[in-house]
C-alpha cells in the first residue's frame, strides 16, 4: 500500500509529491543503483523544441539530473554499488503536461490490522511539463518503494545550469523522510 503527502511549495505553481510504501522497509537501506535502462532516451517521451533540440530528455539534461539525485542520495548517507544494491533508482521527465493518479492517503480497517485504499483516496493531480518523477524500486522484489515528483520544475532555459538542476531536483528530496541505514542497525 502506498500513501501520498501533498504540498505547495513558496512558489505557487510548483506542487511536489511523495508517495512511499507503507511496508517497504525502505528505512533499511543502505545502496542503491541505476535501473539497466536509465541512460536511454525513452522515445514516447520526446519534445523538439522550436529550434530543433530536444528539450529534457537528452543525454545533457538526464545527465545533469542523474548528478542532481546522486548529489541528494550520497547527502542522505546511501552508497552506490553495482553489487547486490537494496534498491534501484529511475527518473522521467515529462515533456507534456498531463495527470497524474495519486493518492491522499489510506484508511486502516479491521481493527487497525489492515490499511487500503478506496475510491476517496484516489485523485487525478494536474502537473506541467518539466514535471520529473523519481521512482526508488526495491531490488528484490522489484516494486516500487518510493516515488516523489515535483510538477514543471525544469524548465527548458533551466536545463544548461547544473545548480538550477540540482535545485529542482533537491525540491523533491525536502519531501523524502528517510536517510540511509547505520551498519548498527
Amino acid at each position: 500500500m502506498l500513501c501520498f503527502v501533498f504540498s505547495m511549495c513558496k512558489t505557487p505553481q510548483k506542487t511536489v509529491g511523495t508517495d512511499s510504501a507503507l511496508s517497504s522497509g525502505i528505512q533499511n537501506y543502505k545502496t542503491y543503483d541505476w535501473v539497466k535502462s536509465i541512460d536511454q532516451i525513452p522515445n514516447d517521451k520526446v519534445f523538439i523544441g522550436p529550434n530543433g533540440v530536444l528539450v529534457f530528455n537528452n543525454e545533457s539534461t538526464r545527465s545533469k539530473i542523474k548528478d542532481a539525485i546522486r548529489y541528494e542520495l550520497d547527502a542522505k548517507g546511501y552508497k552506490m554499488s553495482s553489487d547486490n544494491p537494496d534498491f534501484y533508482v529511475n527518473f522521467t521527465v515529462l515533456e507534456q503536461p498531463t495527470d497524474l493518479t495519486t493518492f491522499n492517503g489510506y484508511q486502516t480497517v479491521n481493527g487497525g490490522l489492515d490499511t487500503v485504499r478506496t475510491q476517496e483516496n484516489v485523485q487525478k493531480t494536474p502537473v506541467d511539463a518539466g514535471t520529473v518523477l523519481i521512482d526508488f524500486i526495491d531490488a528484490k522484489t522489484s516494486k516500487q518503494v518510493w516515488q516523489g515528483y515535483a510538477s514543471g520544475i525544469l524548465k527548458p532555459e533551466m536545463v544548461n545550469d547544473q545548480s538550477k538542476v540540482r535545485a529542482a531536483i533537491s525540491s523533491i528530496f525536502e519531501k523524502y523522510n528517510y536517510r540511509a541505514a547505520t551498519a548498527g542497525k
